[in-house]
């Protein structure tokens, strides 16, 4: 089988919501949206406001676009930015969507609860693009075609979230945002994220911000991580390198200088994540 390019960019690395200005300059301030490119096949973790940049990058090629996009959970800073993913409006260009349903409503209702007119003047089935949704359980393995082999495992989030892992050739990336760590990590994450060649983890707390200080409470049931926890799970799962993701919004370019600093000198092969930083595999 020939080797084709595996390539890792990101469009959105923030959490919660956008937060542009002088001092998310570095790091960037949008939401989440990972592009995961794997030789002419595109798949887009998550569509957060990072995608609507995305949308112009694949406009700029002036050619037909398709892709699977695969959103952890229907928050809205993981699915705001799809109404402005132009792409999804030209016709002839054709997308496969991905993701949970809720208790009462199916993942594409959930989709198009967003663009309805209370909320946004353009309806999802207005959009002039081929959609197509399909939904997904925890533990899931599916061939994607071309040896693109699609994981899931259960985060540990309010009202249900996906991590996902694709693998390629001997390569693989976990893209594992929203998800709370458990005292002991669980024994699922341990064999979900076997062996990865990178991580993209919630590292939205520090240890000491989800034990609460200052004043401060705990944020302990909130969803969210730490760096600490990521580089535990990279080390206990035989991983090679972490990236932090989910970017608290009060996180200036300087803090997250010191976070990232403070994580490499406990592992060396850890970055934080950056709008247009690209991985290659």
């Amino acid at each position: 089988m020939e080797k084709v390019d595996y390539k890792i960019t990101f469009w959105g690395v923030r959490g919660s919501l956008p937060v542009p200005g002088s001092k998310t300059i570095k790091y960037g301030g949008n939401t989440p949206c990972v592009q995961i490119q794997i030789g002419d096949r595109l798949f887009i973790m998550d569509a957060g406001t990072g995608i609507y940049n995305l949308g112009q990058h694949l406009i700029k090629q002036k050619k037909p676009a398709s892709g699977d996009i695969f959103i952890t959970h229907t928050h809205w800073d993981h699915i705001q930015g799809f109404p402005f993913f132009t792409p999804a409006f030209i016709k002839g260009n054709r997308f496969a969507l991905y993701g949970i349903r809720s208790v009462n409503l199916t993942f594409e209702d959930l989709m198009k609860g967003q663009m309805e007119y209370d909320h946004f003047p353009v309806s999802l089935d207005e959009m002039g693009s081929s959609i197509n949704f399909h939904e997904l359980a925890f533990g899931t393995e599916m061939d994607l075609g071309d040896d693109v082999v699609l994981r899931t495992v259960w985060n540990n989030h309010p009202g249900g979230c996906l991590s996902y892992r694709l693998d390629h050739g001997g390569r693989s990336c976990c893209y594992m945002t929203d998800t709370e760590h458990t005292e002991k990590i669980k024994p699922d994450f341990l064999k979900f994220a076997a062996g990865a060649d990178v991580i993209i983890y919630d590292t939205h707390f520090t240890d000491k911000e989800y034990a609460g200080y200052e004043g401060f409470p705990s944020v302990k049931g909130w969803g969210h991580s730490t760096w600490q926890e990521g580089i535990k799970l990279v080390k206990a799962c035989g991983a090679k390198k972490l990236v932090l993701f989910h970017h608290a919004t009060y996180r200036s370019d300087y803090d997250m200088e010191v976070i990232e600093h403070q994580a490499q000198e406990q592992y060396p092969n850890v970055v934080a994540a950056r709008e247009g930083m690209v991985i290659s595999l």
